[in-house]
């Protein structure tokens, strides 16, 4: 049969107790302690943590926005930049075509000018030698005969002529110098004839001379002051020439 000490039980018990208070006192309670200071150092590192995960998300964000506004405004500055290429391009290209365009119009009006010249050039040149030509036949076949009968024409174109006109631009009192030049040397009768003439179609004193031109080849003229009646014939081969280099 069991024999027990209750004293022996009790002391026991006592012990246990002691013991239990001392873990309690100087293990379990610094434990508890230790380790509600570890999970409070815990639970902020953690708050840190997910603090910082924010940070970082909105830097992320922030960065990814940043990213995406230079990706934006590099496109923009891309296509702003093809449109000014564009542009210049487009400018440059109607610069090159005005100044080809005007290059043309100036070679088309220089070479019209050059043709124009030539042309003329080449009509002064004809015109010279035709009436070279025509001077130096007219002067083979020209006989006395003829040159009496030129002679007459021209005395007769003197009649015709309202000679006051080529006097009016004189001061009064101012004798005005006439010159009668013709081919040939006049006889005194043609001589007389024209002074005659000039006197009655000029109701003042006048100052009349006579000289001879060859180069007139028939014919003559009357020189006034300023004026001119050309009867010669080679006044009616540089007419011929005229016509011919403004029409050829």
């Amino acid at each position: 049969m069991l024999d027990l000490n209750f004293s022996t039980i009790l002391l026991q018990m006592a012990n246990f107790f002691i013991l239990v208070f001392i873990l309690y006192r100087f293990l379990f309670k610094p434990v508890q302690n230790v380790l509600k200071k570890r999970a409070g150092e815990t639970t902020r590192a953690m708050d840190d943590a997910r603090e910082a995960e924010k940070a970082a998300e909105e830097k992320r964000r922030l960065f990814e926005e940043k990213t995406n506004n230079i990706d934006a405004e590099i496109t923009a500055r891309r296509n702003e930049a093809r449109i000014v290429i564009e542009r210049t391009r487009q400018q440059m290209l109607r610069e090159v075509q005005e100044q080809v365009e005007k290059l043309k119009n100036q070679t088309e009006e220089t070479l019209s000018q050059m043709q124009s010249k030539a042309i003329q050039q080449h009509k002064e040149k004809l015109g010279e030698i035709a009436t070279t030509f025509v001077s130096g036949i007219i002067s083979d076949v020209m006989t006395p005969e003829l040159e009496h009968t030129y002679q007459k024409e021209f005395i007769d174109q003197i009649r015709k002529v309202n000679l006051e006109k080529f006097i009016e631009d004189l001061a009064p009192g101012d004798t005005p110098e006439v010159k009668v030049m013709t081919a040939r040397m006049l006889a005194d009768e043609d001589e007389k004839q024209i002074a005659s003439i000039l006197h009655q179609g000029i109701p003042q004193k006048i100052n009349l001379s006579f000289d001879v031109d060859s180069t007139l080849i028939a014919g003559g003229l009357i020189r006034f002051e300023n004026e001119l009646i050309d009867g010669s014939i080679q006044a009616q081969i540089e007419t011929f020439k005229k016509k011919y280099q403004g029409m050829a």
